[in-house]
């Protein structure tokens, strides 16, 4: 009768596929030598060298409850070699106790051995050099690992990034095709009035996709993106985060911004144009947020009218103010027509004295410049002297680091500054000028604007709205008191009964 076997074949490394060891011949070998038994294998078990280690443990229980299920009627189990049967002391001793449980022998056509204490002490210190190498193998890759973070260098993939090798090593450059998608996802979130969620519609609507098997961003990728610190330059390592030598996609003020919004837990939320920690109660201090009722008119239809009120609006004693999307609405619209200037003759020194101003301070920004980049040559100097430091074991890992840290950190807000002088004077004049010409058209851009763009304008506009307890809303407008600077002063009028509009200098 023939005899029946249960083979298993591993590869742990495409190195050992080049040395003769892969599946396929690991496969042929093994029935090579069930036939040379008078024999043939009944189920043969593989793992691959890209398999991750939960699968390879997992395929190993199925060999062994194979084994135990099967046990009379199997001759033995066959592995080419002893390295290939067990990576650890563990699972060699596991199997060890299933051929001794089970009945059914050990064979390993390129390692035999006799059923002797001395072949099973051969067969045990094979495993535990098996064993050794493995752990030398991962000693070896940690090593290597840290010593690439160090360097500035990420581990694995990075959207927005890609993977290149200059002179045999492994480098990376920004992605021309994704790193423009993470700068859209940043922008976006930092400085529009955005959810995650509206975030991926937006993306969506503008043709941004994510792959092209998976056009559509999920939320997940999205938060994974806009917390990663390696797009404003830093790889992080076993907890600690050391500057890359790579270029950013990212500048640290617009990262900061992102986590701050990230920080409030930004979900989605129905679209309210006034709500969403725009406008704080002026007797508590606490938010004002919105509501949505549905009323009945006299013929049967029902209409959906929005109010604003405190978040604290039913505790005792609160002043019972409400406001609807209509009054507040108007109140706007008259600031907006208060903001405009209708004599051409106006409008023309408005631009005049803006250009003024911001020549005027270019040169204090060149002398600001200078300055900055000294500090910065100089720290990047004690950088270096910390590496060789540390390199010539003058200090420990944990002193290394943390100083490293701490002149990172200055060094990152050094170069924010240098990138915010970096702007040409000639486009901050432009920008300046444009925010003007938008203040001039804001009434008919806001009667025709979505829900972003309001958001949008009043993010813009708008430092801060107070509702307070006397049915007064009161509006501080942003960078009023440069406005003043300039010559304007911004005069007090009643608007209606309920409301009285002030923009403070």
């Amino acid at each position: 009768m023939q005899k029946r076997f249960v083979a298993w074949a591993r590869v742990s490394s495409a190195k050992q596929k080049n040395e003769g060891f892969s599946l396929e011949d690991q496969e042929a070998r093994l029935h090579e030598f069930a036939k040379r038994l008078n024999g043939g294998i009944l189920k043969l078990f593989k793992i691959a060298e890209t398999a991750t280690r939960s699968a390879e443990r997992e395929t190993f229980r199925e060999f062994t409850t194979f084994v135990k299920r099967n046990a009379n009627r199997l001759d033995g189990m066959l592995f080419v070699k002893v390295d290939r049967a067990a990576r650890n002391i563990r699972d060699w001793a596991d199997l060890e106790a299933l051929s001794e449980s089970a009945r059914v022998p050990l064979f390993f056509p390129d390692q035999p051995t006799a059923e002797t204490p001395a072949g099973r002490m051969q067969r045990r210190m094979s495993a535990v050099f098996a064993s050794y190498q493995t752990d030398q193998q991962a000693n070896d890759i940690r090593s290597g690992l840290k010593r690439r973070v160090e360097s500035g260098l990420p581990l694995g993939r990075q959207y927005g990034f890609r993977n290149v090798r200059v002179n045999g090593r492994s480098l990376i450059e920004i992605d021309p095709i994704t790193a423009p998608k993470v700068k859209r996802i940043f922008e976006l979130f930092a400085y529009q009035p955005v959810t995650i969620y509206s975030l991926i519609d937006a993306l969506a609507r503008q043709g941004i996709v994510y792959t092209d098997r998976q056009p559509r961003f999920t939320k997940s990728t999205i938060y994974r993106i806009l917390t990663n610190r390696i797009y404003v330059g830093e790889v992080h390592h076993a907890g600690v985060w050391y500057p890359g030598t790579f270029d950013k996609l990212v500048d640290l003020a617009t990262f900061e911004q992102v986590q701050q919004r990230l920080g409030g837990r930004i979900m989605r939320k129905p679209e309210m144009t006034y709500a969403g920690k725009l406008m704080c109660c002026g007797h508590c201090g606490n938010t004002v947020t919105g509501e949505k009722k549905l009323k009945e008119s006299p013929n049967g239809l029902v209409r959906t009218y929005t109010y604003y009120r405190c978040s604290l609006y039913n505790t005792p004693g609160h002043p019972r103010v409400r406001f609807t999307e209509a009054q507040i609405n108007d109140q706007l619209i008259a600031l907006f027509r208060r903001m405009r200037f209708d004599d051409p003759g106006t409008r023309q020194w408005f631009t005049d004295v803006i250009k003024a101003r911001l020549a005027a301070g270019q040169h204090d920004n060149r002398d600001h410049r200078v300055e900055l980049e000294r500090q910065r040559d100089a720290l990047e100097k004690k950088m270096s002297a910390l590496l060789e430091m540390r390199m010539d074991d003058e200090i420990t890992q944990e002193e290394y680091v943390a100083k490293r840290r701490e002149l990172h950190d200055r060094l990152s807000g050094i170069r924010v500054q240098l990138e915010t002088i970096d702007v040409d004077i000639k486009e901050l004049t432009d920008r300046a000028i444009a925010a003007f010409e938008l203040s001039q058209s804001l009434e008919k851009k806001w009667l025709t604007a979505d829900f972003a763009t309001k958001r949008t304008i009043l993010e813009i506009v708008l430092e801060k709205a107070l509702l307070n307890s006397e049915n007064i809303a009161f509006f501080t407008v942003r960078r009023a008191r440069k406005h003043a600077e300039n010559g304007f002063k911004w005069s007090h009028g009643d608007l209606n009964p309920k409301f009285n509009h002030a923009m403070v200098a």
